[in-house]
């Protein structure tokens, strides 16, 4: 007896699939029963396996749509925490004596993965991610370290603390007076000699029209 033909086996699957979801909260044996068959059917005809995203959303135990939070629930778990559990468990139990021959090789890296309990057979189902990947430190150092700054140097050319070089020496060397500083400075002292000289004039007018032998301060200048 041959079997059914693709469209007749299309339409009767697509006929299960409906009628499982409509009787899914209302008669949830039910709903279970007609998507265990729909698994069966495809089993039979040689169909490719169902997907991941139809795993998720059916039990391939006993057929029952999983829906969050009506029954069925959802987890996403990190690989470490389930290596964290099974050594928790090897705690009270005797490890082989390991010996130097043995190689130990690193664990490759593991993603997340997801786990649906079924809420009719408590079934759960594993939905396995690719992990992340590796960080690399080397960058995440060359981001983060700052700028090095330049050695910064005094108003003498010379570093703050480093010997003098040939080219700060040359720099002093070449600093010289101006002509404008040594000008300044010889008007300064004229002025100077000029106040003193009017003050020693004044002071001998005063003592030649006064009469006496007063003593002023042009007298102990030239004593």
């Amino acid at each position: 007896m041959n079997g059914p033909s693709s469209t007749e086996l299309s339409a009767t699957l697509d006929f299960l699939t409906d009628a499982a979801h409509l009787l899914a909260t209302t008669a949830p044996e039910t709903s279970a029963y007609l998507m265990n068959q729909r698994g069966n059917l495809m089993f039979e005809n040689e169909l490719p396996p169902q997907s991941d995203v139809h795993r998720q959303h059916v039990c391939r135990c006993c057929g029952h749509i999983m829906i969050p939070g009506q029954g069925s629930t959802l987890k996403f778990e990190h690989q470490k925490a389930v290596r964290k559990r099974a050594k928790a468990g090897q705690k009270f139990t005797k490890t082989p004596v390991q010996t130097k021959r043995q190689i130990h090789l690193p664990e490759p890296r593991k993603g997340p993965v997801k786990r649906i309990t079924c809420g009719h057979c408590k079934k759960q189902t594993e939905i396995k991610f690719l992990a992340p990947a590796p960080i690399s430190r080397r960058s995440i150092n060359l981001k983060t370290q700052p700028q090095q700054q330049a050695p910064k140097t005094t108003a003498t050319g010379l570093k703050p603390n480093g010997a003098p070089t040939l080219g700060s020496l040359a720099g002093l060397s070449a600093q010289k007076p101006t002509p404008s500083s040594s000008a300044n400075s010889k008007k300064r002292a004229k002025s100077r000699k000029a106040g003193l000289q009017a003050l020693l004039d004044q002071s001998n007018a005063s003592k030649s029209s006064r009469p006496g032998r007063g003593l002023s301060l042009a007298d102990f200048m030239q004593k």
